[in-house]
C-alpha cells in the first residue's frame, strides 16, 4: 500500500485564518503529549478541505493510482463517513461513499476503501466522535506496483538577495520536517544562489544544502546559476524546483510533490508541476496556481482570488480544463523535469520579471496543479513600482514576444499604449514616460540590451519614478479608505468631454478644471470618476500609508504626447527588423557558455 498524502491537522507553521484549510469543526483539534491529534468527544470533524481532500480525478489522470484508501491509526469511539463531490452541469453533487463505526480501546490501524466506480472528482471524510478520540496517523493511500515507481531526485533552487532572515527560516523548517525525514531526505537537495553574497557558504545541513555566491544578475541569473549547479552535482536530479526566497513554505507540499512525481504516468513526465501562490495578508486566498498571457498583453491569474476556506472552491480549484494557450508557471514554486531544464536551455537574461513566462512559452510547457502544493507570499499589494511594472516588465514582454513568433497575436504594444494613456489622464507623467523608455530601449535591439548592466538600468529607472511620501494630515482628510478602490463609471456626456479634453489638459481653458484634488489608488487600476477634471491627484498607497502627487501640467502633457507619437512611429518602422534580431539571439543567450561568461564562471562545460 502506497501512501499518497498525509492528513494534516496543522501545517507546522502558525498562520492565522487557515484552520478551515485543514479541517472544519466547532472545536479545535489539539496535539497530545506524543504528537497525536486529539479530537474532543461529541463533536464532528470534516476534512473536505484544501490540504486534506483527495484529488481523485487528478491522481487517476496523471499517475498510476487507480484505487484509494483512507488509512487511520486511531483510538476512541467514533463514526467515519466517506464522501466526495463532483460537478454536474452548473451544480455540485455530493456522493456518500461509505459509513463505518468503531469503538477502539487501543491504538488500531483501520483501512477504509473508496469505491472504485465513484463519480467524485474530489473525496474526503468526516469523523463524528462519541468520546475523546486520538488520531495517531492518517493518510490516503493506493496500490502501486514497485515497477511503476520513478524514484525522483529533486533539486530545489532558490535565488536570494539580502533576505537572510527569510532564507534561514525556511532552512530551519525544511531541515526539521523534510531533510530529517528518512522517507524523503534522500529525495531532495537544495541549491541556494546568493546574489547578495551575505549568506555563509556552509549553511544548514551540509549533505542537502549548498550555498553559491553569485554575481547580482537578478532572478534570471540566480535561477540560471542554480540550474547549472544542479546539473553539475554528483547526483543528477530528475527535476529542478525553482522557488522564491521570501515565501512561507509548507513541508507537506514537497512530500506531495515527491509522491506525484514518483508514480507519474510516462505521458505526463514532461509536464511542469506548478505550486499555487496564496496571499500571506489573506492566507486563505489563492492568488493563482498558473498564469496566462492573454491576447491583449495582460497577465491573467488562473483560479485567482479563490477563498480556500470554502469547500466548493476545493472542488473548483481541482477542475480539469483544456490546456490554455500562452499559459505559464511562476517561479515561486515551479518543478521542471531535467529533460527540459538543460545546460542548452537556460533562462533568458532579463534580470527580473518575464524569465519564467518566457521559459514556459519557449518550452511549450503543460502543467499539473494539485490542492495542497503551494506557498504563501507577502506583499502583492505593496510591491507596485512603475520602474518595475512599466519599464522592466513591458520592455521584457516586448522581448519575449519578439523571440517567439507564435506570440505575434499578443498585442503587447497595444497594452503599453493603453497603460500610457491611463497614466497621462491621471497626470502621472513619470509613469507614462517609463513606458516610453521601455519601448525605446527595446528598439535599440539585442546587441544593446544584452550588453547592459541590467541592475544599474533598473536603479536608474527607479530614480526617475514618482517619490512616495508619508501621508500628511491634509491628504488624509480627503481619503475615504472604504471606497478608495471602488470604481464608478463616468456619465456618457462627461466621458465624452473627459476624453475630448484629455481630462482637462487640452482644448479647454485651464480654469474649467476643478480646483479640488482627486484621490486614486497608487498602482494598478484606472479610476476615471475619481480624477475627472481635477488639477492634482493624490495616488494613495494605503498599505504603507504613503502617497504620490500627480499634478496637471499642460506643457508636460503636450511634450509627452508628442514623444508618444514619435516613439510609436519609430516602433512601426523598426519592429519587424528588431523582432528578427531578438529571435536570432535566443539560442545564444540561453546556452551555458553564454551564462558562464555572463556570471564570470570558470568551470568547464559538462
Amino acid at each position: 500500500m502506497y501512501k499518497l498524502q498525509k492528513i494534516l491537522t496543522n501545517g507546522f507553521i502558525e498562520i492565522d485564518g487557515t484552520r478551515h484549510m485543514y479541517y472544519r469543526s466547532s472545536v479545535t483539534i489539539y496535539t497530545g503529549e506524543k504528537g497525536e491529534s486529539v479530537l474532543c468527544k461529541a463533536n464532528w470533524f470534516e476534512f473536505f478541505t484544501y490540504f486534506n481532500s483527495l484529488s481523485v480525478e487528478k491522481w487517476k489522470k496523471y499517475t498510476y493510482a487507480e484505487n484509494f484508501y483512507l488509512v487511520l491509526e486511531a483510538e476512541g469511539r467514533f463514526t467515519i463517513d466517506l464522501f466526495g463531490h463532483y460537478g454536474e452541469k452548473s451544480d455540485i453533487k455530493k456522493e456518500w461513499l461509505g459509513s463505518y463505526e468503531y469503538n477502539l480501546l487501543e491504538r488500531t490501524k483501520i483501512i477504509l476503501p473508496y469505491p472504485i466506480g465513484m463519480q467524485s472528482k474530489v473525496a474526503a471524510f468526516q469523523i463524528n466522535t462519541y468520546k475523546k478520540t486520538f488520531l495517531y496517523d492518517a493518510y490516503y493511500a493506493t496500490d502501486i506496483s514497485r515497477s511503476r515507481h520513478c524514484v525522483p531526485y529533486i533539486a530545489l533552487v532558490t535565488t536570494t538577495f539580502k533576505r537572510e532572515t527569510d532564507v534561514k527560516r525556511n532552512i530551519d523548517l525544511l531541515n526539521e520536517h523534510l531533510f530529517s525525514d528518512s522517507e524523503y531526505s534522500h529525495a531532495f537537495c537544495w541549491n541556494i544562489v546568493d546574489n547578495g553574497r551575505t549568506l555563509p557558504e556552509q549553511t544548514g545541513d551540509k549533505q542537502n544544502i549548498r550555498v553559491f555566491h553569485n554575481k547580482n544578475t537578478g532572478g534570471a541569473g540566480g535561477f540560471a546559476r542554480g540550474i547549472i549547479e544542479s546539473l553539475r552535482q554528483s547526483k543528477m536530479p530528475t527535476h529542478i524546483l525553482l522557488m522564491d526566497d521570501d515565501v512561507t513554505l509548507l513541508p507537506e507540499s514537497f512530500k506531495r510533490l515527491y509522491k506525484l512525481l514518483d508514480i507519474l504516468r510516462p505521458e505526463y513526465r514532461e509536464y511542469f508541476i506548478s505550486g499555487a501562490m496564496l496571499k500571506m495578508e489573506q492566507p486563505n486566498i489563492q492568488h493563482e496556481n498558473t498564469g496566462r498571457l492573454n491576447l491583449s498583453g495582460f497577465h491573467e491569474a488562473i483560479h485567482s482570488d479563490l477563498d480556500m476556506n470554502l469547500w466548493k472552491n476545493v472542488l473548483l480549484n481541482e477542475s480539469l480544463a483544456d490546456d490554455m494557450v500562452y499559459q505559464y508557471a511562476a517561479w515561486w514554486f515551479c518543478c521542471i523535469p531535467t529533460e527540459t531544464a538543460r545546460l542548452d536551455n537556460l533562462p533568458v537574461p532579463v534580470f527580473v520579471r518575464g524569465d519564467d513566462v518566457e521559459y514556459s512559452l519557449r518550452n511549450h510547457a503543460k502543467f499539473v496543479t494539485i490542492n495542497g502544493v503551494c506557498v504563501w507570499y507577502k506583499g502583492f499589494e505593496r510591491k507596485f513600482s512603475a520602474a518595475l511594472e512599466y519599464y522592466q516588465v513591458e520592455r521584457n514582454e516586448l522581448i519575449v514576444r519578439a523571440m517567439h513568433p507564435e506570440l505575434s497575436d499578443v498585442d503587447v504594444i497595444g497594452h503599453i499604449k493603453e497603460l500610457f494613456w491611463q497614466e497621462v489622464y491621471s497626470f502621472n507623467y513619470k509613469g507614462a514616460s517609463l513606458l516610453l523608455d521601455a519601448v525605446e530601449d527595446y528598439l535599440k535591439g539585442p546587441e544593446y540590451f544584452f550588453s547592459l548592466d541590467l541592475l544599474e538600468k533598473l536603479q536608474e529607472k527607479k530614480m526617475q519614478d514618482n517619490l512616495l511620501k508619508p501621508i500628511t494630515e491634509d491628504v488624509r482628510k480627503l481619503i475615504d479608505y472604504e471606497k478608495i478602490y471602488v470604481y464608478e463609471n463616468l456619465g456618457k456626456i462627461t466621458k465624452l468631454f473627459y476624453d475630448y479634453t484629455y481630462n482637462g489638459q487640452d482644448r479647454i481653458p485651464n480654469f474649467i478644471s476643478k480646483k479640488k484634488a482627486g484621490v486614486i489608488p497608487y498602482g494598478w487600476g484606472y479610476f476615471q470618476k475619481k480624477q475627472c477634471l481635477t488639477n492634482v491627484n493624490y495616488a494613495i498607497d494605503a498599505a504603507e500609508s504613503r502617497y504620490a502627487e500627480y499634478k496637471k501640467d499642460r506643457n508636460t502633457f503636450r511634450s509627452i504626447r508628442n514623444r508618444f507619437y514619435t516613439v510609436m512611429n519609430e516602433y512601426e518602422k523598426k519592429y519587424a527588423d528588431v523582432e528578427k534580431a531578438y529571435r536570432e539571439y535566443l539560442d545564444r543567450v540561453t546556452d551555458v557558455e553564454f551564462w558562464k561568461k555572463y556570471l564570470g564562471l570558470e568551470f568547464e562545460k559538462g
